[in-house]
């Protein structure tokens, strides 16, 4: 037994180191402008939140250029928690947290988890000119988790992001022509989901052509699991167009179906609507991975475009049905449209829109500003005041009146600093007082800006759990896939943030969490190990920024299996900072020579941190869970990194006993818990 133990320690020892009306608290200005400028002389063309230090608050990134000149992009860090100051401020700090990276004309930046690593990477879009026949889009990818350097700072990975290319002309290829990494192109828009269902994010790269003479294809990029994206092609079946005037995309499950579909707005040409075709049985995709059904989904329906700049279309639950609706920006003429999604990607136009300026408005997006549990709009103009619409739904009405008009409350947006032309709008909760705040980016040279929500009513609706996989009896052994669809009063990019957990028992036993995979589109991934002989039972628990948590109801399904899982997990872990609960993940065959990777996410950063191993398991009670891995036969410290974060890859020894069980668990040192340390959920494997 003892050269067992000697064994596994050195596995980890050898790696690395819906309500009444709301009164109006604050009559007519519920937003006010802050002097917090993320950025005052350029050409802003979007602003993005995400939390790249991992510490619990929303900083702030911004793309600069458009059609200007070529500008450095920004990073602003929220002065909250790790900072140690006020949540709510900001501090630029481009100089050293994106030190070395070069300025561009740079249309979109989207913060993603590249590479897995639970932290979060930057993907920015480029348009370049026709004179230089476009601009590659570039990777940064944060140096935390993985990169075993400090979270929240980033380097170039341009190169290595991308793959395999297949239908990029070899002329439009940077650097060595052969068929392989990156390309110039014209992109306004690229958004990352999981769209073949593999537990990672892909890649959705949209082209306008020069001049948005849409002459460009947009193409398909899927993730290998380790950041690298190549090219998948052909994506859409013969005789759909790909070469649009886009300049915004969408990806979410627009059918029903559990596989995320494609919205793309097109600004001189009719908008699309393109069908994913994945099995989801068996990972496949037929011949034609992708359908092109705009004219059953939009023209035959009355609702095609009669206009000629449609910049934007945005997704949501407009009418609380579940289903994807979506807001069409100057679909008709310079009026927006709601188009209304009957559950299986066919839409129709509404009159739901009131007071509708006919400006050449650029941008929309989704929030409740009031606190009711229904999503309001706000909406960013080209040229001249920016607007909020207040949703009627909770009231019992579809109606959403632009605000300050008649019939409608007073104007909600602040009464300076709103002008010029703003190109992006996007929400957050900034200074974590549970309510949504808005930030603008602005074109020609105006200072961008933060307005925060002055109304005082906290979010105290939870998220809920529209539809998730029903699962029916099985006997081949295999690993269970569980997707559930979150919808709530939040833009869909917030809920893509939100903590999913996947809870199952098996035969009544004790409850066993499986963090769940953000696919966007406010979908979720979890897996429940194959192996399992017995009856599962399951929910999804999801817990929104403000702290409520939705739960599921419950599933189950009989499973009859002769084998055993490779890794299974074993209760909970337990809550620490900002909310958190560490979370343990074992992976890689247990054969010798394969590689085996140990993760821990979600704990204390820059705190000390014990793994004990067990060659049986005794569990109890303590510390506010559940110790499974005990009596410990071996326990190794080591620290997190700053993002709460480690990581260890070895080789798996050879010369082990067949049929050892061997129990993982790991302790972390966390005064924000009730007992001043939280533990992980157990994982235990069985040498084959």
């Amino acid at each position: 037994m003892s050269r067992i133990l000697l064994a596994l320690g050195a596995v980890a020892l050898c790696a690395p180191a819906a309500s009444s009306q709301l009164a109006d608290l604050q009559p007519g200005r519920n937003f006010q402008s802050a002097d917090i400028q993320f950025g005052t002389t350029g050409r802003s063309e979007n602003i993005d939140v995400g939390d790249v230090d991992n510490d619990g608050d929303y900083d702030v990134g911004v793309s600069n250029g458009g059609d200007g000149t070529a500008q450095t992009n920004q990073i602003h860090i929220n002065g909250g928690n790790l900072q140690a100051g006020t949540q709510g401020t900001f501090t630029d700090e481009s100089a050293t947290r994106f030190s070395g990276l070069p300025a561009d004309t740079s249309r979109d930046i989207e913060f993603a988890d590249i590479d897995g690593d639970t932290d979060l990477d930057i993907y920015i879009s480029n348009r370049g000119t026709t004179v230089n026949g476009g601009e590659v889009s570039r990777s940064y990818v944060n140096q935390g988790g993985l990169q075993n350097g400090t979270i929240g700072f980033f380097r170039d990975n341009t190169d290595a992001f991308w793959g395999d290319l297949v239908s990029v002309p070899l002329a439009d290829e940077e650097g060595v022509q052969d068929g392989m990494g990156p390309f110039r192109d014209f992109s306004c828009d690229c958004d990352f989901a999981d769209l073949d269902d593999d537990g990672d994010l892909d890649l959705f790269h949209s082209s306008y052509g020069p001049n948005i003479n849409g002459t460009r294809d947009s193409r398909i990029f899927l993730n290998d699991g380790t950041g690298r994206f190549d090219e998948m092609w052909p994506w859409m079946a013969a005789g759909g167009d790909i070469q649009l005037h886009t300049l915004d995309i969408d990806l979410a499950d627009f059918d029903g179906d559990y596989d995320l579909d494609v919205f793309a707005s097109s600004r001189n040409s009719q908008a699309r609507v393109w069908i994913n075709q994945l099995d989801l049985d068996t990972g496949t995709w037929p011949s034609d991975p992708f359908i092109d059904v705009t004219q059953s989904a939009l023209i035959d329906n009355g609702a095609a475009l009669s206009g000629g700049a449609n910049y934007e279309a945005e997704y949501a639950d407009v009418d609380g049905d579940g289903d994807f609706d979506v807001w069409a920006k100057n679909y008709n003429g310079l009026a927006d449209d709601i188009l209304r999604n009957d559950g299986n990607a066919s839409f129709t136009r509404t009159n739901w829109i009131s007071g509708d300026p006919n400006n050449d408005e650029n941008e929309v997006d989704f929030l409740d500003y009031d606190g009711d549990g229904d999503l309001d709009a706000f909406l960013a103009n080209f040229s001249g005041t920016n607007w909020i619409y207040q949703s009627g739904l909770a009231q019992g009405s579809m109606v959403m009146p632009r605000t300050g008009t008649a019939g409608s409350g007073g104007d909600e947006t602040p009464a300076s600093g709103n002008g010029g032309t703003t190109l992006d709008g996007e929400v957050a909760d900034l200074d974590g007082d549970g309510d949504p705040d808005l930030l603008l980016a602005n074109d020609s040279n105006q200072p961008n800006r933060v307005w925060f929500n002055a109304l005082g009513v906290p979010d105290t609706h939870a998220p809920t759990v529209h539809q998730m996989t029903v699962q029916g009896d099985k006997a081949d052994g295999s690993d269970t896939v569980i997707r559930a669809q979150i919808r709530d009063n939040a833009p869909y990019y917030i809920v893509d943030y939100y903590t999913a957990d996947l809870i199952y028992t098996v035969d009544g036993g004790d409850e066993t969490c499986v963090k769940m995979f953000s696919q966007h589109g406010q979908q979720f991934r979890g897996v429940i190990p194959g192996g399992i002989d017995g009856t599962v039972a399951y929910r999804v628990e999801v817990t929104d920024d403000a702290g409520n948590t939705g739960v599921s109801g419950t599933e189950s399904y009989a499973q009859t299996s002769s084998g055993a899982p490779l890794w299974e997990n074993l209760g909970c872990g337990t809550v620490g900072l900002w909310d958190k609960s560490p979370y343990l993940q074992l992976s890689g065959a247990q054969t010798a020579g394969s590689t085996v990777k140990l993760a821990l996410t979600d704990a204390r950063g820059s705190t000390g941190a014990l793994a004990w191993i067990a060659f049986s398991s005794t569990p109890f009670d303590a510390i506010g869970g559940t110790i499974y891995a005990w009596p410990f036969s071996s326990q190794i410290p080591f620290g997190t990194d700053g993002g709460g974060m480690r990581f260890f890859q070895t080789t798996w020894p050879a010369g082990l006993p067949a049929g050892v069980d061997h129990y993982w668990q790991i302790l972390v040192n966390d005064p924000a818990s009730v007992h001043g340390i939280t533990v992980t959920n157990a994982v235990h494997g069985v040498t084959p």
